[in-house]
């Protein structure tokens, strides 16, 4: 009588993104056969009912997302698992969650700009950086690669794998060049960009490696490539669907496919779900491993349902500086680093020549004098970063990571040190769309700054539409004038910067994230052949694991009106 008297029927609404993606498929399978095992387990205790959405693909599927999110709400679940289409599009519902006090589990992609109770997803970045590692073993060391991408940069998942790939080539001292970039992330999306490339590149040999974000979209690319017999081109890729684990065993162009655990990433939330309906803590951040696919291991890849292998935890590498950086340290003059940056607060800010501050400024500061170093920063425009880099005039620069993806000259080292996205500037009395794109804003009046974000991006978002920029040292504060004087109806810059900016708001505007221009890390980036060039970064990365120990990172960035972007950190 006591056990039945304390029985729950807890109510989950899930919220899965796309039936058509076959690995999506796959993770909702694990994730409702973990829910029948619970409840198989508990019988006459506990019981979890789920109640499904499914979004769908494309702009509509992200709108779908966002009403069914609000549906969900409305019935005041216990708890909420989402696939997120979109990291900004359901940052409002996530808040009303919180306001709520309804845990949200996300698995798979991130939401910003809300708390979420976890957030389970492969181990992206390392897929890509075990896709490099093998793809540099099929060419010769003095080859040049010539690669061409297919991503996706509005979702953490495909960016992460991106970076990973192009950082483990530069480890490797791989040269390559990235003469394409097209987005392709589903069936429909795989055959536009596919047709466009063999348009752009219509002769035999002249792109060595095609990198594909997913298999969704992957897919149909090499479907079409191998009828077009472009078989010279190979292919490398991420999921593991079986289409593409065939491709593999039969020599159609891919190579290597780093497969996900699908199922297991769906079990994974289902078991982190059950641990927050009864009061449990939980891991707020889950990575779930991944398994490169290659033709000498296909048979040992389990398939999407399997479970992964249980690998012992390695044991935390000890970063400190090189013993030449040290002893060049050591001496009695006081070593030098250059540091170029575009001034852009709050993450760097120059107040008057020379004199600066932002979160930035404020850490680069406790780490140099924890190294015994000097820092002097240059104020560089992002249109010179590089240029400054190449040249030797500094030895570092602090940039968006978009903007040195594809460089072979290089190393990101240290910490992720923020991430940037577009933000959309609003007039309180005037009301949010949910998505915000050309679409959305048609004879809308827009103004725009592209600091800190994609260059051209929001240029090819609103081709054909007139929409107004402006540059200059005040651009924030002449954005923030016009928007509230009613000039133009909305604002578009860099998120992070507006939110600072926003301090001084009386209640008077509204901003919201977007996924105009993607998503992407501010990082340090120094040369490869600059032997001290992990000197900084290990320093940045000691700072950085102890002030989120002790919360002095959140002190700094509080000051600034931001929070810690820890959760999308990829270590």
């Amino acid at each position: 009588m006591s056990s039945v008297a304390h029985a729950k029927d807890w109510k989950v609404a899930v919220l899965y993104w796309s039936m058509k993606i076959e690995g999506q498929v796959a993770m909702r399978k694990g994730l409702e056969e973990q829910v029948q095992k619970y409840n198989t387990e508990n019988k006459g205790k506990n019981s979890i009912t789920v109640t499904p959405y499914v979004a769908g693909e494309g702009r509509a599927g992200i709108e779908n997302q966002v009403n069914q999110l609000q549906q969900a709400l409305k019935t005041k679940p216990n708890a909420i698992v989402i696939q997120p289409t979109d990291n900004s599009a359901l940052a409002s519902g996530l808040q009303e969650a919180n306001k709520l006090k309804i845990p949200v589990i996300a698995y798979d992609q991130y939401i910003v700009n809300g708390d979420l109770t976890a957030f389970i997803t492969s181990a992206n970045y390392h897929a890509g950086r075990d896709n490099g590692q093998f793809i540099t073993s099929l060419f010769k060391p003095e080859k040049k690669i010539r690669i061409v991408v297919f991503e996706y940069p509005q979702v953490s998942s495909t960016t992460e794998r991106v970076d990973g790939f192009f950082d483990s080539l530069r480890s490797q001292n791989v040269r390559f060049e990235v003469v394409g970039v097209y987005q392709a992330v589903d069936p429909d999306s795989g055959k536009a960009a596919v047709k466009k490339f063999l348009k752009d590149f219509p002769a035999k040999d002249s792109v060595d490696l095609i990198l594909t974000v997913n298999d969704g979209g992957g897919l149909e690319i090499i479907k079409e490539l191998y009828a077009k017999k472009r078989t010279e081109i190979r292919h490398a890729t991420f999921d593991g669907d079986p289409a593409s684990v065939e491709n593999i065993r039969e020599d159609r162009l891919t190579v290597i496919d780093s497969a996900q655990f699908c199922g297991e990433l769906g079990r994974e939330s289902v078991r982190v779900l059950v641990k927050v309906l009864n009061g449990n803590p939980v891991e707020r951040k889950i990575r779930v491993t991944t398994f490169p696919i290659t033709k000498k291991n296909i048979a040992e890849y389990p398939g999407w349902m399997g479970v992964p292998k249980a690998v012992a935890p390695k044991k935390a590498e000890k970063k400190t500086t090189s013993p030449l950086a040290r002893k060049e340290f050591d001496g009695n003059q006081k070593r030098i680093i250059r540091i170029g940056t575009t001034p852009l607060c709050p993450y760097i800010c120059e107040k008057s020549p020379g004199v600066w501050t932002g979160y930035l400024f404020e850490i680069l500061g406790e780490v140099s004098r924890d190294l015994g170093v000097e820092l002097r920063l240059e104020n560089v425009t992002t249109a010179r970063l590089k240029q400054g880099l190449q040249n030797r005039k500094l030895d570092y620069i602090i940039a968006p990571e978009y903007l040195v993806r594809y460089m072979d000259d290089i190393l990101v080292v240290g910490p992720q040190l923020g991430v940037n996205y577009t933000g959309a500037l609003l007039d309180k009395a005037n009301k949010a769309p949910q998505i915000f794109d050309r679409q959305s804003q048609v004879n809308k009046k827009i103004i725009y700054s592209d600091f800190g974000l994609q260059d051209g991006r929001i240029e090819a978002e609103f081709s054909g539409q007139k929409i107004n920029k402006l540059s200059g040292s005040d651009v924030v504060e002449r954005m923030v004038r016009i928007v509230a004087q009613k000039r133009m109806d909305v604002a578009l810059g860099d998120y992070n910067v507006l939110r600072y900016y926003l301090l001084r708001d009386k209640g008077q505007f509204t901003l919201h994230p977007t996924s105009i221009t993607g998503f992407s890390f501010l990082v340090l980036v120094g040369l490869k052949k600059n032997p001290q060039v992990q000197v900084l970064g290990t320093g940045l990365d000691e700072w950085f694991a102890q002030s989120r120990k002790n919360s002095h990172l959140q002190e700094i960035l509080g000051r600034y009106n931001l929070t810690d972007w820890e959760m999308l950190a990829r270590d």
